[in-house]
């Protein structure tokens, strides 16, 4: 299964990832709609993205009992289906990586990989050092990859 694997120490905040995200899922650069979010660590002196880790035993999916969290069954990302969510938070407040976001409008915005081809993997700024042969290996570790887990 396709996830987003997060590069530490690359990220340099320019929030690209996330005015792209927004314009494609939305049409507009607002950051408030990206379903990727960039957070400033001020004890570590670094940014950091937060994304959707596509956990394989997913809290945000055994928890939601509207049965609105599931794994797509032909792609494996996990997905929120809005017609069915009764905006109970619960998936919010079970997901280890704090990576459901709510939009303004109360909605639930997850990263759902673009359908395989992730906008933010393509605009990062920081993608031509994926290249390089030291980060051959990225185990643990922005939305720079998009990798087999």
């Amino acid at each position: 299964m396709k996830k987003l694997l997060v590069v530490p120490n690359l990220c340099i905040g320019c929030r690209e990832c996330e005015l792209m995200c927004s314009l494609k899922h939305y049409g507009v650069f607002n950051p408030a709609l990206a379903r990727i979010r960039v957070e400033y660590d001020a004890e570590a002196n670094c940014y950091n993205p937060v994304i959707c880790e596509q956990c394989e035993d997913a809290a945000c999916v055994e928890s939601c009992p509207a049965e609105a969290v599931s794994r797509d069954p032909q792609t494996g990302v996990i997905v929120i289906d809005q017609e069915k969510c009764t905006l109970c938070l619960t998936c919010v407040e079970e997901c280890p990586n704090h990576a459901i976001n709510i939009a303004p409008d109360g909605t639930l915005l997850k990263c759902d990989l673009c359908g395989g081809e992730p906008i933010c993997v393509q605009f990062c700024s920081k993608r031509p050092e994926m290249s390089s042969p030291l980060m051959a290996n990225p185990e643990g570790a922005t939305a720079l990859i998009v990798g087999e887990k």
